[in-house]
């Protein structure tokens, strides 16, 4: 996961050479100079290209992606307001984007408009080690504002696998799951944000609440733009809660005969009220290479994390690794989680040999759904004649995944599509969402019926329209299309 410095320069044997030099010709990029300087927008093609597209596996190749008029790079609240007031004026869409992590097309301009980059606005404003927080400009790595807290003996606790490039803001505005984290069972990030600075549609700012724990009992404005993917106005400004480095650290692999084994020892976990901070249940898939179908080797694991006092990480490492023993497990041993340890922050190759590329479903599930869902799930990879690479869920919140490989072509992508439809319907059919982490997006936004009923659908709606009545806003994506 690249940011466009030197993402501009893996792109341009895409760009054909005959556009590569095009400036976009729309007749503001005069206004928009004038707000945050010539050298802060981008309009030659090759400088766009890179903005058609985030990590979705959807985009498989640039010509599936989506071309912004401009491309702008704030580096303040007041720049933001100021872009959004022109926006309004003119009905441009205005499309937010962090570092461009996600999955779902949530950055892309699905109909051409300006492109606020907002990794220019970084700053970390206060860390407050009494009160434990932290507040930061939405465009804050989220790796870099770790390392400054760790520095007063305070973290995040939120360890997402794209940490190192992830910012604060999308992090905010897709509501992500930090699962690595020594505080994820906190929750996702929707249970650790305190307050908000946004800039809304009209170009106004507000802020959502007081930097407290709980707001009064009425409308709870931060929630309101919380996983919202900017439909309703820019993140500017985040205040998170932040958590004292723990005393001691643990981290254990243990592997299972069977993926329905280790599920088997987390339903104990659970009914027995022992959860780990972190705590991943895994199907480790081993295709065999002559056949994309055949799975000849399958097998479970548990990524178990604890942290706390010295204390409570003995007593429970003690009773879970005896749940995991009575249910067929063995501890793999402290290289096993050194190794998972360096991997984690590693994305995953969007490409693989023989032009094939990685796709994968994440849905939030109930608990008791969660195996049926995932038989139905390999049970249309197969019928799609796609090769499954691997299987999970995570309890905090309850979301299962299960990875595929499909052929990065037209055609390919055409089965992914249909395949993708059908899982929806059996996760939504079990009580489930079309969406477990990553938003709805671009991607997803033709699915949103198969969670929401008209009613729901109608009174989204009607919020996106008091607040955006010009449509500017992310136009084109989730529930609000």
């Amino acid at each position: 996961m690249v940011h466009y410095a030197c993402h501009v320069g893996l792109i341009k044997s895409e760009v054909p050479t005959t556009t590569a030099n095009e400036i976009s010709n729309v007749p503001w990029l005069e206004s928009l100079n004038k707000i945050v300087g010539p050298e802060n927008v981008k309009t030659l093609y090759l400088e766009r290209a890179y903005y058609f597209r985030d990590h979705s596996t959807d985009f498989i190749d640039l010509a599936h992606g989506h071309v912004p008029d401009a491309v702008v790079l704030p580096t303040n609240e007041d720049e933001v307001s100021q872009l959004v007031a022109f926006a309004a004026k003119e009905k441009i869409a205005i499309i937010p984007r962090g570092s461009g992590t996600g999955f779902m097309g949530g950055s892309v301009a699905v109909g051409g408009g300006i492109v606020v980059d907002l990794t220019g606005m970084s700053r970390i404003i206060e860390i407050d080690e009494h009160n434990y927080r932290v507040t930061a400009e939405s465009g804050a790595n989220m790796q870099a504002v770790e390392h400054e807290l760790n520095k007063k003996g305070l973290t995040l606790g939120f360890d997402p696998g794209s940490m190192p490039a992830v910012s604060i803001g999308g992090s905010v505005s897709t509501d992500q799951i930090g699962g690595d984290g020594w505080y994820s069972n906190v929750g996702s990030m929707r249970h650790r944000v305190m307050c908000l600075r946004v800039v809304l549609p009209d170009g106004g700012v507000v802020s959502t609440g007081r930097m407290v724990d709980r707001s009064s009992s009425t409308v709870n404005l931060t929630q309101l733009f919380l996983g919202a993917e900017g439909a309703f106005g820019i993140v500017s400004q985040v205040t998170l809660r932040v958590f004292p480095l723990p005393e001691t650290t643990d981290l254990r692999v243990v592997v299972f005969d069977s993926f329905r084994q280790a599920a088997g020892a987390t339903m104990e976990m659970m009914r027995v009220g022992v959860w780990p901070p972190i705590h991943h249940t895994v199907e480790v898939v081993r295709p065999d290479e002559s056949s994309d179908n055949n799975v000849v080797n399958s097998f479970g694991m548990l990524v178990l994390g604890f942290a706390g006092s010295k204390e409570v990480v003995a007593a429970q490492r003690e009773r879970t690794l005896s749940i995991c023993v009575s249910n067929g497990g063995v501890d793999a041993g402290k290289q096993a989680a050194n190794d998972y340890w360096e991997r984690h922050h590693e994305a995953y190759p969007a490409n693989l040999p023989g032009n094939k590329v990685y796709g994968m479903e994440v849905v939030s599930l109930p608990l008791t759904k969660v195996l049926p869902v995932y038989d139905e799930f390999c049970s249309t990879i197969r019928k799609h004649g796609m090769q499954r690479y691997g299987s999970g869920f995570g309890l905090f919140p309850t979301t299962m995944w299960v990875g595929y490989i499909f052929d990065n072509t037209e055609d390919g992508l055409k089965v992914k599509t249909a395949a993708t439809e059908e899982m929806l319907k059996a996760a939504t059919g079990a009580g489930g969402t079309i969406s477990g982490v990553h938003g709805v997006g671009y991607i997803k936004r033709d699915y949103s019926s198969f969670e929401f009923d008209n009613d729901q659908l109608a009174l989204i709606r009607r919020l996106k329209k008091a607040l955006d009545p010009n449509g500017i806003m992310n136009p084109g994506k989730g529930p609000y299309a």
